[in-house]
This record gives C-alpha cells, sequence and structure tokens, in this order.
C-alpha cells in the first residue's frame, strides 16, 4: 500500500515543517516526487512542526491571516523590513504589530 498525500481532506495553508511532518509519517512509502519535496523539507524548514504550528497560531490571534502568517513561520524574517517584503501591495501594518510579529518570532526562534 503507498503512503498517499493526495487524498483531500482539508485544504488551507501549511508550514513547511508541517509538510515536513505529514510526509515523516509515511516515509518508507513515498513516491519519488513526494521524496522530493520531503527533501526540500529537510533543508528548508526552520523549526519543529509543534513549534511552527503554535508560532502560526500566536501569529492569527493578533489578528495576521493564515497565509501571511505561513509565510513567516517558514522565513522567520529578522528585521520590520523583511516582512514588509511579504506584504507587497496587499495592506499596511502598524509599526507596533511589525514589533509585535517580530517579538513572536524571536520568542520562537531562541527556543
Amino acid at each position: 500500500m503507498r503512503f498517499s498525500i493526495l487524498s483531500i481532506k482539508e485544504k488551507k495553508p501549511i508550514t513547511v515543517a508541517e509538510v515536513k511532518k505529514l510526509l515523516e509519517a509515511g516515509i518508507d512509502n513515498l513516491d519519488p516526487l513526494q521524496r522530493r519535496v520531503h527533501d526540500y523539507t529537510v533543508r528548508f524548514s526552520k523549526l519543529e512542526a509543534d513549534r511552527g504550528k503554535a508560532m502560526l497560531d500566536d501569529l492569527m490571534k493578533i489578528g495576521i491571516e493564515r497565509t501571511l502568517a505561513v509565510q513567516i513561520v517558514n522565513a522567520l524574517p529578522e528585521s520590520i523590513g523583511e516582512i514588509r517584503t511579504f506584504l507587497g501591495r496587499r495592506r499596511i501594518i502598524a509599526e507596533g504589530l511589525m514589533t509585535t510579529i517580530l517579538g513572536i518570532i524571536e520568542k520562537y526562534r531562541s527556543q
């Protein structure tokens, strides 16, 4: 029996760390494409899945939309300028909120 991630139960953006955890659940049965995706997640996930999920939840609690929060968790930006790159022309975020976001990032980065 092959491990399949193609059965869709729910559609929502998830972090690279969450993808890694999902793929590792069926690591012995991954097809070649799934193995390449797993290799990518090993190289580029910056937090463990549980810490990434907790950080995602904290960002969403302060009003950051899930899609943007996932990008922040995946990249762990180090400055307000770096956070602004994720915003594009979508919207403006107050300086105080940016500082709060940086505080949340530092909390999880330093653990």
